[in-house]
């Protein structure tokens, strides 16, 4: 990184293209520009984390972190330097992107000299305008822009508290100083109501201002929140502003950028509407983004846990799972929106309304990533891809089909016999979902399910090999009671070593070692003349017990029959290969017979009032009306219809 003090203060440049960034510098220099350079977006944070500039030039495409997402991080950080998006992605899709995260003009490339020198004087004279009196390196606030907002200070060091205390009271800033984190949440929980701003010392006493801002932000948005740390530590900046914070600064920019840090969130704040708005906005947007993160079942099962991390309130991604009947059958979807806004998380509610429209139906992966593709590439929303992976775990077979779309494949992981783990990459990859209409550019993968297996499927916001870092450390035990927390231990392992740059979402599965079954248990695969055996079997199960008092056997084999022929005909749709499940529950007093199929299921009608129409020597199209007609309760749960059967007391 170069520097060139003609002029105070400079101009930022962020180009990794050493040739546009070395024409930009030229341009700048001629007209008495100091000009600093940075190669990408983390250069750029460090140099913004040290100074301030009078205009910023922005690539868009860099590796790392990009233009949008650097934008984003530098207007989050309380900086309102105007920036100008240079770039050949020029289409009004791309400019209103760039506006959205916080960009101010747009300088399209092949880099136009002229039009360069225009953008530079033109916010010159903006600037000019706005602050005709201030140093341009120490910018003030308004003095008076303060008055009638009250904050408190988080200090324990009394000397430096008074000397804070005293330069924010002289801006109109009423202040209450607090010597720890806990006191600070004290006072907010007594009197909340009449603070806007929290200024706190990073290391706060107690709870410490990341633990202020995480709890503040979490549970009352509308407050503004401000951290200040002894030196620049760039992940620690980048963490506090992951969280939330409305302004980070060092000790000793404290009164050079704490009133301007101020100034610029409330007029953010003003810009959106009253604070309080703002902030009700910002968490039902939090408060949505959570419910598109969801387990299927009321109860979450012992095998399946998520865990998520965003990096902003609004990441866009989601995460499900449901059962598709009752005999285990299972799916699981995960999808990563692409940006980091409000936007996004819009989208995402969108995607989860086509995928839970399909998903009965489009059982198999491939199927189901074709279906939303085409849905996709059908809407309005084409700009904005989904990279996904979708999961269809058949228990009761130990087998699991995957299909990705831009996302990784997973890993597979085996704890040995030494303490170890075991794990395997599965191939991942394939087309982005809503990019093309092609249906045949998704990866696809199978594998059998082992009893004691994991799998871990996630987005590319966690690295993969991360995940192996931590299952190797020893500090995560797979010979655990409970699934549930362990996606976010991984998580955690990874923050405390990386910092985090995009949404995280994992989603862990284990395979369950099947504990005793108190019923009766057969598999066939769709036809008619096995469903004749099916009902050979059934009745060797029911011939040494009666069915409940009041019950005659042929008829309850009767709705068996019909139950198992419903599934073969209608809900595998007589497809060869696909699975009908029967299960057969007992007790003295009550029978329950399950039939499960592959397919989407259906809505029960209203039952008949008596069985005088059920031809018992008609061969089929019996269906419901038998089932119902014979059963005490027909029920559906997805593919699974259940007949039940209750003993009658006279």
């Amino acid at each position: 990184m170069t520097h060139d003090s003609r002029s105070d203060p400079p101009i930022l440049v962020v180009e990794d293209n050493p040739f546009s960034r070395e024409l930009l510098k030229t341009v700048l220099t001629r007209q008495g520009y100091g000009v600093v350079e940075a190669k990408n977006g983390k250069e750029a944070l460090e140099a913004i984390g040290a100074r301030s500039f009078r205009l910023i030039f922005m690539d868009l495409l860099m590796p790392g972190m990009d233009g949008y997402e650097t934008i984003r991080r530098i207007r989050r950080m309380g900086v309102r330097t105007p920036i100008i998006i240079a770039s050949s992605m020029d289409d009004k899709q791309d400019r209103l992107q760039c506006l959205e995260a916080g960009g101010d003009d747009f300088l399209p490339k092949p880099i136009d000299l002229k039009a360069v020198e225009a953008l530079v004087n033109r916010y010159d004279r903006v600037r000019a305008d706005d602050a005709p009196a201030a140093e341009p390196a120490t910018p003030q606030a308004d003095p008076e822009r303060f008055s009638g907002f009250s904050a408190i200070l988080v200090e324990e060091d009394p000397a430096l508290a008074d000397r804070r205390v005293q330069f924010l009271t002289a801006h109109h800033l009423e202040v209450v100083r607090v010597p720890s984190g806990d006191k600070a949440l004290e006072a907010l929980e007594n009197r909340w109501r009449r603070f806007e701003i929290i200024i706190s010392s990073l290391f706060a006493p107690g709870i410490d201002g990341m633990g202020i801002l995480a709890r503040v932000k979490r549970n009352r948005p509308e407050l503004l929140v401000f951290i200040y740390a002894p030196e620049y530590d760039k992940d620690t900046f980048q963490l506090a502003l992951q969280l939330g914070a409305d302004g980070v600064m060092a000790d000793a920019d404290f009164e050079t950028s704490i009133l301007q840090a101020v100034e610029s969130a409330v007029t953010r704040a003003g810009q959106k509407g009253s604070r309080v708005r703002t902030a009700s906005t910002a968490h039902q947007v939090r408060k949505a983004q959570a419910n598109l993160i969801r387990y299927g079942c009321g109860t979450a099962c012992e095998t399946i846990d998520i865990a998520y991390s965003p990096l902003t309130d609004a990441g866009g991604d989601l995460a499900c799972c449901r059962r598709f009947n009752l005999s285990n059958r299972c799916g699981i979807f995960l999808g990563d929106v692409s940006g980091h806004s409000v936007m996004s998380s819009y989208l995402s509610a969108f995607y989860l309304g086509v995928l839970t429209a399909n998903w009965n139906r489009a059982q198999k992966p491939h199927d189901l990533l074709r279906t939303i593709n085409h849905e996709l590439n059908a809407s309005d929303y084409r700009e904005y891809h989904l990279c996904a992976s979708a999961l269809l775990w058949d228990r009761n077979r130990r087998r699991v089909e995957i299909g990705t779309a831009g996302n990784p494949g997973g890993l597979l992981a085996r704890p040995t016999a030494g303490g170890g783990v075991d794990i395997r990459e599965l191939t991942g990859g394939g087309m982005c979902l809503g990019l093309l209409p092609q249906d045949d550019l998704f990866h696809e993968d199978g594998f059998r399910f082992e009893p004691g297996t994991y799998l871990f499927l996630f987005t590319d916001g966690l690295p993969e090999y991360t995940i192996r870092a931590a299952l190797a450390s020893g500090g995560i035990r797979l010979d655990r009671e409970s699934i549930h927390g362990l996606g976010r231990e991984i998580i955690d392992y990874a923050l405390n070593r990386e910092t985090q740059t995009d949404d995280i979402l994992l989603v862990t599965l284990r395979a369950p070692v099947r504990p005793p079954d108190i019923g009766d248990h057969r598999a066939f695969k769709s036809g008619y003349g096995e469903v004749d055996d099916a009902c050979r079997w059934a009745g060797t199960i029911l011939a040494p017990h009666a069915p409940p008092f009041g019950k005659d056997r042929e008829f309850v084999m009767l709705a068996l029959r019909e139950a198992l022929i419903n599934a073969v005909q209608h809900g595998n749709r007589q497809a060869p290969g696909a699975y009908v499940d029967v299960s057969i529950y007992r007790t003295p007093d009550r029978l329950r017979i399950d039939v499960s199929d592959e397919g989407p299921g259906f809505e029960l009608p209203e039952p008949p009032r008596t069985i005088d129409a059920v031809d018992a020597l008609q061969n089929r199209g019996r269906g419901l009306a038998a089932m119902q007609s014979i059963a005490d309760e027909v029920a559906v749960a997805g593919g699974t219809v259940s007949l039940i059967f209750e003993k009658h007391l006279l």
